[in-house]
């Protein structure tokens, strides 16, 4: 695939993950929470696919990616958030509970309860965006 394709679909699950986040501040819905995880994490890895493609690299991990392709392009803190959107993504997935209070989801992930704020989801969301707009120019 090239990497202009994955580009444009990162792209598209972002502004499609902007919409519910700024719909959940009007109806204040799990669902809406849910589905920005769902919809920036792809966006990441979309995002993730595209770098791979553009810098034309073979072996394809996060850990390659992490290591070898973001710090040329990323702060360490957008790196951060772009490996913990894809963590709480498959984490939400796997958890056999899920539980909205207020502005939290609450997740059951090893026995163990974590807390997810619809603040933190947002900053994995704005990460993600920045990431994409770091992404060269042709």
């Amino acid at each position: 695939m090239d990497w202009r394709e994955s580009l444009i679909n990162a792209k598209y699950h972002l502004s499609v993950a902007r919409r519910m986040f700024d719909g959940y501040g009007k109806f204040a819905d799990k669902r809406f929470l849910i589905g920005v995880i769902n919809e920036t994490a792809r966006a990441a890895g979309d995002l993730i696919r595209a770098f791979f493609d553009y810098e034309n690299v073979g072996e394809r991990s996060l850990k390659v990616f992490m290591d070898d392709i973001a710090p040329k392009y990323l702060d360490d803190l957008t790196k951060e958030n772009l490996f913990k959107i894809l963590e709480v993504e498959r984490a939400q997935k796997t958890s056999p509970i899920e539980y909205a209070k207020g502005d939290k989801i609450i997740l059951l992930i090893e026995g163990k309860y974590r807390f997810l704020k619809a603040e933190r989801i947002g900053d994995f969301l704005r990460s993600v965006e920045c990431a994409a707009g770091k992404f060269p120019k042709e």
